[in-house]
C-alpha cells in the first residue's frame, strides 16, 4: 500500500516534549492574536516572537520564518485541507503528462477554488495575509515522493517543455514566467477587490482562455464547454 505523504506543516521540526510543545503552542497562539487583532506590517518573526514570550532563538529553532507559522495557523484551522491540496496537486502532476489544455484549465479551477475554501474559513484575515502564504513550498515538500520538482516556476516550465511542440511559445522561459505569474496574481488580485469573481464560471474560461491564446492553443470548443 502507497504510504501517505507527510501533512502540510510550516513546522521546521516537530516538538516531541511537552516543553516543547507548549513553546510552539505558544508561537501558534501569538501569530493568531496578530492576525485577528494585528496590521499585515505587525506580523514579524521578532513580533510573534515577543507576544508569545519567546526569544527570537527559539522561534527559529522551530519556524524557519514567519509565513511558516501563518501557512501552520491556517491549516490548523482547516481540516482536511492539507490533504486535499496534497491530492489536487498529485492528479495535476499526472494530468500534465498527457494534456496541456486540461491542466490548464484544472490548475485555474483548482487555484480558483482554494481561495474560496481559505476566504471562506479565515475571511478577512485571509483577505490580508493570502500574499504572505508560501503553499506551493509546502506543497512541494509533501508531495517531494511523487513528483520531482523543485519550485512552482519550474513545475509550469516542465509542463511547456513537455508541450512545447503543440504551442506557438518561442522562449520557454518567458512563457514559464508569464503563465506562472498570471495564475497566481490574476486569482490573487481577485481575492484582493472581488473575491465573487473566483465563483465565476465565466472568470475562470476567459483565465484560461487567455493562458492558452497565449500558448498558441485554439481550443475554444473545449472552454466554451467548461462549466
Amino acid at each position: 500500500m502507497e504510504s501517505i505523504s507527510p501533512p502540510l506543516s510550516g513546522v521546521r521540526r516537530q516538538p516531541k516534549q511537552r516543553r516543547s510543545r507548549t513553546l510552539v503552542a505558544s508561537i501558534r497562539q501569538a501569530c493568531l492574536r496578530i492576525l485577528e487583532h494585528g496590521a499585515p506590517e505587525q506580523l514579524t518573526a521578532k513580533h510573534i516572537a515577543e507576544v508569545a514570550g519567546v526569544t527570537i532563538g527559539s522561534f527559529y529553532q522551530y519556524f524557519p520564518n514567519k509565513e511558516a507559522v501563518l501557512v501552520d495557523v491556517l491549516m490548523e484551522q482547516a481540516p482536511g485541507e492539507a490533504d486535499r491540496i496534497a491530492a489536487e496537486t498529485r492528479y495535476v502532476h499526472e494530468l500534465s503528462e498527457t494534456s496541456l489544455v486540461a491542466t490548464l484549465r484544472e490548475l485555474v479551477q483548482l487555484t480558483c477554488e482554494r481561495h474560496l475554501r481559505m476566504l471562506k474559513l479565515h475571511g478577512d484575515i485571509y483577505r490580508r495575509y493570502h500574499r504572505q502564504i508560501d503553499f506551493q513550498n509546502l506543497i512541494n515538500a509533501s508531495v517531494r515522493k511523487y513528483i520531482e520538482v523543485t519550485s512552482w516556476y519550474d513545475w509550469i516550465h516542465n509542463l511547456l517543455e513537455r508541450h512545447r511542440a503543440a504551442t506557438d511559445i518561442e522562449d520557454l522561459d518567458i512563457a514559464t514566467h508569464l503563465v506562472a505569474n498570471t495564475i497566481v496574481n490574476l486569482t490573487a488580485d481577485a481575492v484582493d477587490n472581488a473575491p465573487h469573481l473566483l465563483d465565476s464560471a465565466v472568470f475562470r474560461r476567459e483565465l484560461t482562455r487567455m493562458l492558452l491564446r497565449y500558448a498558441g492553443i485554439d481550443d475554444s470548443h473545449s472552454i466554451a464547454s467548461q462549466p
